[in-house]
Order: structure tokens, then C-alpha cells, then sequence
């Protein structure tokens, strides 16, 4: 099965439910200032004591490095912790500075006992070091070379010193400057004396010392030749110091397996090991800090490239690059049935996405809730700040994606509510239009049928005579007026006939002549007609009022498979439609072509007259051929 990690991307924490073997990593995480402070009285106590050894050749040089074996690995192994808190390699870096730093000092101690277990300790320093270089980064020991380079250097140089420690009466330092002079103290835990064996033992384990670093080196640039990217960027810039220490190391065992004579070279190697040694965990800080730089950097990056709205496929393509992964895939979290899905939409069975694959699935979640995965390389878990920011990428597209879905649902209603408002509208006015025309109106006309025979018979007397004429004409002028209001409400023409007839009709009552052609115009929904009619009256009125009395107006109707057009020009003096806020007249043509999905579009400017067009999405006419006589070459 595959490995399961979280990345809470609000901010990385350590979660509640973290295995047992977390809880010292909790620990530290909650007390790290406290950590820090102890640290760093022990590390003033070793230059403290260190300083006072007047046996020692190089106390001051001594003291400070005793000083930075304790107070280097923990603070940088509590910065780790804080960039990393689910990593065993920030627990392992401050119990090297506590475990294996502190008691060091006791090297330092003339009193005999305590001198002993400082010799000692220097094989649990070594033993703490190597284990450093060969878990980076991860702070495991993943595979049998590991196992077998550790427990080698365990069989070397910790278990060759407690040997050694017990049968010579002499000891010296075994770190390259820890040299006494003329003698160091006696040994204080000493059994028995064999000076013989005593310097066999020390040729085993420099022997043994030279053969493990050699080993490590080249466990190394394996990893640097065969790891994934996000290791070889990892050991690019924390292996170096290490290489050079391990080196150093299996050169100044050499020379003094060969008895190489002190000064020159030898000294060089001598000091090339103090430094490098106290580099090594610097040198994991600065993979740290490149990792973090990487990630922000791969961040902007994708962030970048995500704005052209990658469908989860893209996406998916987009981050194995940064990555480094080519395998890498991503599953989302459907809420509705609970089940994974891949890019593709496609459901991925069992609670496992990879089930025996030995690939590692990290959920990103979002509101304490799984919302997607990333399935990927088991190593690419060592820089968990690339998981995270592909994590915040995943969320920020698929958030996006939901907004935009959001959004276009909320328009795609918004137009259905105003369709259906506009379709109910135009209903209700036609309705209102035929209950004038086939009401009130014939009712006047019934009555005007009647005053005009009491009229008649009324002509023997004038003054009555006179009186029923007048209310005649009265009626005429009322009926009149219903019958352009009821026009108004809903053409008769238009919803006989259609647009283009009803375009005309209009342009040859009006002030002044108005050029109407059309091409292919058939009929359309009653919506669509009243909105394009609409929006007619209110272009051909706005050229009318500021177009000037000498300006020529033409309006085109055009219509294809797919949109209506209508075009109402003028060659009048223009203006610049930046500087006009639209007046009511141009919002109403928006909102009523915006109501049947379409769009106006004004083209003016100062001295070369106005152009308003209106498109409207339109499915076939009901009958493109139902033309008027004089239009079908139009």
C-alpha cells in the first residue's frame, strides 16, 4: 500500500493523530525556546571548561568547536522542526547537539573517570555524524547500504574505542586537535593493560574508520546520479560539506595509519576536518533554505501559468515538471459520493488510489477536509515544501474552477431569469394589445357606429345635430389614441409580420426618411423580435435628437445561422463614447439585448458619425423564406 501524508495548506502543523514515533517531534515543536536556551548554557559551559584545560594544546580552538557540536545541531535541528515538523531529521540534529554534543565536554575534565568517557564519546559523536550524512534528508534509513554503513560505523570506531578505552592506561584525544601536552590525564577506566593490542585496535579502526567514509562517499554520489530531482537538489547543496569532511576524514586516518610526520599536509587535513565537520549540519540548513527558495519560486511559476484556467488534466502535467515527478498524479475529492477521481474525472477504486504501487499519496486538504491528493515519488516527501505549494496550486484552481462554475451558473440564470421576464413581458403586452384591440377598441368603434345613426336621425334638429358631431369627432380622437397606445404596447405589425416590416414601418412615419434594408430575414421568437425592435426605436430617437436635422440615418437588418445584427448608422458629428456615461436610452438597449443573450456595441467618434450595433444569438428562423415580395434580393 502507499505511503498516506497530509499537507494542510492553510498552514503547515502538527496534526493531532501523529504515530507514536512523532511525539518527541511534538515535543521539541512546543518547546523550543525553552530547547534552544538549554542548549546554548550547555554549549557556554563546554567553553567554560574547555577553556580552563591547561593540558590541552589548542583549549580556545577546542572550546569552541565543543561549543558547536551542542549548540549548532540543535538550533539548526529546531529550525527544521519548525520548516518541517512531520521529518525525523530536525529530531535526530538535536539529539546529536544534547546526546552526543554535551557530554563531550567531559573530554575536557582532568579527573580521570570523566576523561575516559570523553575519549569515549568521541566514537558516539562519530556514530551521531555519520548517521546525519547518510539519512539526509529524509532522517531514515531506507535501504540495506545505509543500514549496513551505519552499523559498520558503529562496529569501527564506538565499539573499537570501548576496547581500546579499557586496556590502555594512556588515552589520547581521538579528534584531530585534541592533542595534550606532554601527556593527558590517565585513564580512569582502564582494566587492564595491553599496549600491543591496544595499537592493533588502533590500526583496525582507522583502517576500519577509512573504509566507512569511502563507503559513504560513494553511497552519495549514488544518490546524487540516481536520486530523483528533488534529492539531487537536496544533496547538490547539503552533501558538498559532507563529501569534503569524509574525505578529509579517510585522508587524516591514512596519515596516521602510515605514520605520516605532524606539520604541513598533515596539519592542513587536521584543521580541513575541524571546520568541516562543523559545517556539516550548516550545510543542511542551506538545503533547507534552497529547498524553501525552490518551492516559492515554483509557486510563482505555476501560480503563473494556472491563470490560463488548466482544465485538472493540464494541471496535472503542469506540476510534474516542478516536481520532478513524470509519474505524478492527482486525484480530487468528489463530496458528493466521498470517492476519489482522477484528472479525467474517472473514479479510482478502494481507499488507496495506488494500491501496492509503493508510491506515496499526500491529501491536501482545505477547511480540516481532504480536497485533493497528490500521488507521488516516496522521495519527493523530503521536500515537503514543493507538496505544499503544488497543494496550494491544486486547491487554487480547483477553487478558481468552482468560482468560475459558480459564476457562469449564477450569469447562465441570471440570463434565464431575464429571458423568461422578457418572454412573460412580451406575452403579457401582446395579451394587453389584443385585449385593447378586440375590447375597448371595438366597443368605441360599435359606439361611434351609433352615435353616427342618432347623428342621422337627429338632423331635423341643429343644436342636437351639432352637439353629436362634436362628441363624434371626440370619439374619433379616442379611438385614435387607444389604437396608438395599443401600437405602442405591441405592434400589430410586428407580431404579423415581423422585424423587417415593422423597421420600415417605423422609418416612414418618422421626422425624416429612414433607409431600412435587410437580408434574410425570417421570423424569431417574440422575445427576440420585440428586443431588436426595441432597441430600433431607441437608436433611431438617440440619431434623431444629436445627429443634427441634415444627418442621414440607415438602419440593416442581417441574420446567418447563428446571430441577428442590426446596425443603425448616422453621419452625424460623432462623439467619444469614453467620456459619456450611458444614458437611459443606451441602457436600455443593452438591458434589453442582454435579456435575450446579446450584445451592443457602440462605434463612434468626434466628426465621423455614430454606428450602434445589436447582435443576438438566434437558433434558425421559423421561416427564412417568409419575405416580403420586394426583400428576397435585398
Amino acid at each position: 500500500m502507499s505511503e498516506q501524508t497530509h499537507v494542510a495548506v492553510e498552514a503547515p502543523r502538527a496534526r493531532a493523530t501523529l504515530p507514536r514515533q512523532w511525539l518527541a517531534s511534538r515535543w521539541l515543536a512546543e518547546r523550543q525556546a525553552p530547547v534552544a536556551i538549554v542548549a546554548a548554557v550547555l554549549a557556554a559551559l563546554a567553553v567554560w571548561v574547555t577553556a580552563r584545560a591547561d593540558f590541552l594544546v589548542h583549549p580556545g580552538w577546542l572550546a569552541a568547536q565543543k561549543a558547536d557540536l551542542i549548540l549548532g545541531p540543535v538550533l539548526v535541528g529546531l529550525y527544521w522542526l519548525r520548516r518541517r515538523p512531520e521529518s525525523r531529521f530536525g529530531p535526530l540534529l538535536v539529539a546529536m547537539g544534547f546526546v552526543a554534543g554535551a557530554p563531550f565536554v567531559l573530554q575536557s575534565s582532568s579527573e580521570p573517570v570523566l576523561f575516559g568517557i570523553g575519549v569515549l564519546w568521541d566514537g558516539v559523536i562519530y556514530l551521531f555524524t555519520l548517521a546525519l550524512i547518510v539519512t539526509f534528508p529524509s532522517g531514515r534509513l531506507d535501504g540495506r547500504a545505509e543500514r549496513a554503513i551505519v552499523a559498520a560505523g558503529a562496529v569501527t570506531v564506538p565499539g573499537v574505542l570501548i576496547v581500546l578505552v579499557l586496556i590502555s592506561p594512556q588515552l589520547a584525544g581521538r579528534s584531530s586537535i585534541a592533542q595534550c601536552r606532554p601527556a593527558c590525564p590517565d585513564n580512569g577506566l582502564n582494566l587492564l593493560s595491553d599496549p600491543s593490542l591496544a595499537l592493533d585496535l588502533l590500526h583496525v579502526g582507522e583502517s576500519g574508520l577509512i573504509l566507512v567514509a569511502l563507503a559513504t562517499i560513494a553511497l552519495l554520489v549514488w544518490r546524487l546520479v540516481t536520486g530523483t530531482p528533488p534529492r539531487r537538489r537536496a544533496l547538490a547543496v547539503g552533501a558538498p560539506v559532507a563529501l569534503v569532511f569524509l574525505v578529509s576524514q579517510a585522508t587524516y586516518q591514512t596519515t596516521r595509519l602510515l605514520d605520516v610526520e605532524p606539520g604541513g599536509f598533515f596539519s592542513v587535513i587536521q584543521w580541513t576536518i575541524v571546520g568541516t565537520r562543523s559545517a556539516v549540519w550548516y550545510g543542511f540548513l542551506l538545503a533547507l533554505f534552497a529547498a524553501e527558495l525552490f518551492a516559492g519560486r515554483m509557486l510563482r511559476r505555476v501560480v503563473i501559468e494556472s491563470l490560463r484556467r488548466p482544465r485538472p488534466s493540464e494541471l496535472e502535467a503542469m506540476l510534474r515538471g516542478p516536481l520532478g515527478d513524470p509519474t505524478m498524479r492527482l486525484a480530487f475529492h468528489d463530496r458528493r459520493t466521498g470517492r476519489w477521481v482522477d484528472a479525467e474525472g474517472a473514479v479510482l477504486e478502494g481507499p488507496d488510489p495506488v494500491p501496492g504501487s509503493g508510491r506515496r499519496l499526500t491529501e491536501v486538504e482545505r477547511d480540516g477536509q481532504a480536497a485533493a491528493a497528490i500521488v507521488h515519488d516516496p522521495q519527493l516527501a523530503e521536500e515537503p515544501e514543493l507538496l505544499q505549494a503544488a497543494g496550494a496550486v491544486v486547491l487554487l484552481v480547483q477553487e478558481n474552477a468552482e468560482l468560475e462554475a459558480a459564476w457562469r451558473g449564477s450569469v447562465d440564470e441570471l440570463r434565464d431569469s431575464r429571458s423568461r421576464i422578457v418572454a412573460t413581458s412580451e406575452g403579457e403586452r401582446r395579451k394587453l394589445e389584443r385585449d385593447l384591440h378586440d375590447g375597448a377598441q371595438q366597443r368605441l368603434v360599435a359606439l361611434r357606429i351609433r352615435l353616427a345613426i342618432a347623428s342621422e336621425q337627429a338632423a331635423g334638429d341643429p343644436a342636437i345635430h351639432a352637439r353629436l358631431m362634436e362628441l363624434e369627432g371626440d370619439l374619433d380622437a379616442a379611438i385614435e389614441e387607444l389604437r396608438d397606445l395599443a401600437h405602442g404596447i405591441f405592434p400589430s405589425l410586428l407580431a404579423d409580420h415581423g422585424l423587417l416590416p415593422a423597421l420600415r414601418a417605423v422609418g416612414l412615419r418618422g421626422p425624416r426618411a429612414i433607409e431600412v434594408t435587410g437580408r434574410r430575414i425570417g421570423r424569431y421568437p417574440p422575445e427576440i423580435e420585440s428586443a431588436v425592435y426595441y432597441c430600433y426605436l431607441e437608436a433611431v430617437q438617440n440619431a434623431t435628437k444629436h445627429a443634427g436635422p441634415e444627418a442621414r440615418v440607415a438602419a440593416r437588418l442581417t441574420a446567418d445561422e447563428q446571430q441577428l445584427r442590426l446596425e443603425v448608422s448616422d453621419d452625424g458629428p460623432g462623439f467619444d463614447p469614453a467620456s459619456v456615461n450611458g444614458g437611459v436610452g443606451l441602457r436600455n438597449m443593452e438591458d434589453r439585448l442582454g435579456a435575450v443573450h446579446g450584445r451592443l456595441t457602440i462605434v463612434s467618434s468626434s466628426g465621423s458619425g455614430t454606428l450602434i450595433s445589436g447582435v443576438v444569438p438566434i437558433g434558425a428562423p421559423e421561416d427564412v423564406t417568409a419575405l416580403l415580395p420586394g426583400d428576397r434580393h435585398a
